[in-house]
């Protein structure tokens, strides 16, 4: 085991990265510092990452209990996810595979949710669920004088900080398996070759292009490498567009997206698309997966992935 826990938390996997490096073993680097959108190129060691991102919150506690959420669980998952990835490039028949679909699915759900901006809105979102729950009557019956008039109170009291942990705590335990991982599987999943493209599919924070599943139009794409994209899709309409546009269009409309809603980084293999992604970095952001103001809402309906041009 490693001396120290690992605290250079990716956001964007490193094995995720590595399907767009190029010959000397590096990719494209797009960030976005006070307002410019700067470019260097770098290994992916070096991209898509925030140092502590997913440590606790608690200052003081031992280290390797802090980073766990990174070491003990980010990591099995985006093992499994490599392995997963690695199947759906090579074999068409990993489609087909149980164990493959569950990897990437969980792993693909993840990329929902774990960057600094969806990690903030989300954090934000379980903080307010857990000040909202109602504990008052059990509260109530265990109160003593001079205790605080409220159990949130009480709870802070003790530990100024449990909204937080608490919200950290969710937050951890929601990662992996679930109801949307679940439906996820279900879907009929197709990989289209873009290798005929004029330009590659690019790679960012917001990776996922998301569709609500429980609309009729519901469906998911997301990039697996410079030529390959995987659509899955319950609905015959939304497969008969996908089947009906040729590689160059779909990857024109793919990487709109997906530069549109990057929040921190966007990856590239060559510098090819430079002015193009210095056009769309960021201009269309999506809100938090699980933000304060969508629990305030039934669902959000983002653009259609594959039928908006």
């Amino acid at each position: 085991m490693m001396q120290n826990p690992p605290r250079r938390h990716h956001y964007i996997p490193e094995f995720y990265q590595r399907k767009w490096i190029g010959e000397d073993k590096q990719v494209e680097r797009y960030e976005r510092i006070n307002g410019a959108v700067i470019r260097r190129r770098v290994f992916p060691s070096a991209a898509g990452f925030q140092e502590d991102l997913y440590r606790h919150p608690r200052a003081e506690m031992d280290e390797w209990d802090a980073q766990a959420l990174e070491w003990a669980i980010f990591k099995k998952i985006d093992d499994a996810g490599a392995s997963a990835l690695e199947a759906l490039i090579s074999d068409q028949a990993a489609l087909r595979d149980n164990v493959v679909r569950s990897n990437w699915a969980v792993f693909l759900r993840t990329m929902l949710m774990r960057t600094p901006y969806q990690m903030t809105g989300v954090l934000a979102s379980l903080e307010q669920i857990w000040r909202n729950t109602d504990i008052s009557q059990k509260y109530a019956s265990m109160r003593k004088p001079g205790m605080p008039e409220t159990a949130t109170e009480f709870l802070e009291m003790l530990n100024p900080d449990e909204a937080k942990e608490s919200a950290f705590r969710m937050f951890a335990d929601a990662i992996g398996s679930d109801r949307t991982t679940r439906h996820i599987m279900k879907l009929p999943w197709k990989i289209f070759d873009c290798s005929t493209a004029d330009h590659g599919l690019l790679l960012s924070d917001h990776p996922v292009v998301l569709v609500p599943l429980e609309t009729n139009d519901g469906h998911i794409a997301m990039p697996l490498s410079p030529t390959k994209l995987l659509i899955a899709a319950a609905n015959d309409r939304i497969k008969a567009i996908a089947d009906s546009l040729q590689p160059k269009l779909t990857v024109r409309i793919m990487n709109k997206l997906v530069v549109q809603r990057a929040q921190h980084c966007v990856i590239a293999r060559n510098k090819a698309q430079d002015f193009f992604i210095n056009k769309h970095f960021g201009t269309n952001p999506i809100p938090p997966f699980l933000s304060p103001k969508a629990l305030e809402r039934s669902a959000f309906a983002p653009k259609t992935a594959i039928s908006s041009q």
